[in-house]
């Protein structure tokens, strides 16, 4: 997990990332922050926000600021969130992602996540989400 992180920085790549007004407010990241359900890994540049739900998580956003995208750092990243929550006995951790995010799929899927179903028009650009699922091992995982 992290420290440090603010949400007015966490905004601020959100919205980069992603576009200028289509990240989340800074209040939303200031609730999570909060949250004990929720883990905020990575940095103000690079970051994850994932809620933990009995032994499931699920990762309700990942952003990487354009100035440091192409570095690696999102895959480090999560691969140490995976590893944290192997250790925590999480079994499976899901997440949407635009089946417009070439890059993000392609992470995703490297990172060991399968796709196990699609939802059609379901962000507001009108793109859908490829629903993706990850079982961990804490025996094999835990180490990345």
């Amino acid at each position: 997990m992290t420290d440090g992180v603010t949400p007015a920085g966490l905004t601020e790549t959100h919205d980069a990332a992603f576009g200028a007004g289509k990240g989340w407010p800074p209040a939303d990241f200031a609730r999570y922050l909060h949250d004990p359900t929720v883990s905020i890994f990575g940095d103000d540049a690079c970051f994850a926000v994932i809620r933990r739900i009995g032994p499931e998580a699920e990762v309700l956003t990942l952003a990487t600021h354009p100035r440091v995208q192409g570095q690696g750092r999102a895959k480090a990243m999560l691969a140490s969130a995976l590893a944290t929550m192997a250790k925590a006995r999480i079994e499976d951790v899901f997440l949407e992602v635009s089946d417009t995010n070439f890059a993000a799929s392609a992470l995703y899927r490297g990172l060991g996540f399968t796709a196990y179903a699609t939802r059609a028009n379901y962000y507001k650009d009108g793109s859908g989400a490829i629903c993706m699922k990850r079982r961990l091992d804490p025996t094999s995982d835990a180490s990345f």
